[in-house]
């Protein structure tokens, strides 16, 4: 019976001692595997950290050289502007001379000559009025083409996998 009680409690011994060494295994694996992903995640947030400053480096620079070519439009946007001005008072000017001449006529003079007058007097203002709008077309025209090409060229560079 002490024979049987002795090998039961070498059984019983055994048995604990392996299964706490299994246990002690499975636990290494289960920390190896998560120090492995806790690795893997932050080699990937890192990356991912890194790409979208790259794509924030692109932007600010697509950015400031939009804000170039948007002030260098502008600047010329102002030169057209005090050219048209120039060109609207020279036919103000015209439109005035015109309108005075046919009033300061006293003799009796052919209808033409009126039609004519108010036909130059017609055209100066138009030509004047769409002068204004060409150049409020072409601001337009020009900020949209700046902002279109700056949002592609984001696009390019953000995409872009470097």
């Amino acid at each position: 019976m002490v024979i049987t009680l002795l090998v039961g409690l070498l059984v019983g011994w055994s048995y604990s001692a392996g299964y706490k060494k299994a246990d002690s295994a499975w636990q290494l694996r289960w920390t190896q595997r998560d120090l492995a992903d806790t690795t893997a995640t932050l080699e990937r947030t890192a990356a991912e950290r890194k790409e979208e400053q790259r794509r924030q480096q692109k932007t600010d620079e697509e950015q400031k050289h939009a804000d170039q070519l948007l002030e260098q439009a502008r600047s010329d946007a102002a030169d057209a502007d005090r050219a048209a001005d120039g060109l609207r008072n020279q036919l103000t000017q015209l439109r005035n001379q015109l309108a005075g001449s046919e009033a300061s006529r006293i003799s009796t003079v052919t209808t033409a000559s009126k039609a004519k007058n108010e036909a130059s007097i017609l055209l100066t203002q138009l030509l004047s009025e769409s002068d204004e709008m060409a150049g409020r077309y072409a601001k337009e025209a020009d900020d949209n083409y700046i902002a279109g090409n700056t949002c592609e060229r984001v696009y390019d560079e953000v995409t872009e996998k470097k």
